[in-house]
């Protein structure tokens, strides 16, 4: 039986990966994704670290430019890389404090071999443009940006339902019954600030790393398009 030195082994895994790397790098498929929507640039430093540079042109942060370091060094493709932030530039799924970049596919629960560089540059930049709610930050700030484009996206999608169906005066003398509302969750205005301090309150107390503000906005459209009648 042969032993070599764990430095050997070592630097076997990462010739390896690299090997895997510079396959992937060739994949003609990753000039597709710079294009009208964001802006990206790949290149490799000396140290086989890959630095990826995106400016969204759509989106909340269109037009801010965020620089990502990616290193494939270790038993790549089986593990995935690890990502970090080498810009200070704000997003809710960016923590700056720990230098990560929240991303769904490099979780390991998630992660698979088959994925390669191509799938992560398209999830790190459609997570740029459209931010993944249910993987904001637990800092106030990316917490606060994050309710800020909730809201907004609630009021374009009320503004869409209310240009699509005419509100007639049948319709004025109805409302949403109590029991909808919880079937559904749906929650007014009121209830869903009051929701939301209470869960932030919640949130500082335990110090999850990332918060799940996906279902706060959950069947909001359907405010617009059932109705209840109110009794006499």
């Amino acid at each position: 039986m042969l032993i070599f030195p764990q430095n050997v082994n070592k630097n076997l895994d990462e010739r390896c990966s690299l090997r895997r790397l510079q396959i992937d790098m060739q994949d003609h498929k990753l000039n597709q994704l710079d294009d009208d929507t964001c802006e990206i640039t790949i290149k490799m430093d000396k140290d086989n670290i890959v630095q990826i540079e995106m400016r969204p042109k759509i989106g909340p942060y269109k037009f801010k430019h965020y620089l990502f370091l990616l290193d494939f060094r270790k038993n790549y493709p089986i593990q995935p890389p690890i990502i970090t932030i080498g810009s200070e530039t704000l997003h809710p799924n960016i923590d700056r404090k720990n230098q990560k970049f929240y991303l769904r596919i490099v979780e390991q629960q998630n992660w698979k071999p088959i994925y390669g560089l191509f799938e992560i540059v398209e999830e790190m930049k459609q997570t740029l443009i459209h931010v993944d709610f249910t993987k904001i930050t637990n800092e106030a700030t990316c917490l606060k940006m994050a309710q800020q484009i909730l809201n907004q996206n609630e009021l374009d999608d009320e503004s869409q339902i209310n240009n699509e169906f005419d509100i007639d005066q049948e319709t004025a003398d109805f409302e949403i019954s109590k029991a909808f509302k919880i079937n559904f969750e749906i929650v007014d205005n009121s209830q869903q600030k009051f929701q939301f301090q209470n869960d932030s309150y919640n949130i500082y107390q335990k110090l999850p790393a990332i918060i799940n503000l996906q279902k706060t906005s959950k069947h909001r459209q359907n405010d617009n398009i059932f109705f209840i009648k109110i009794k006499n």
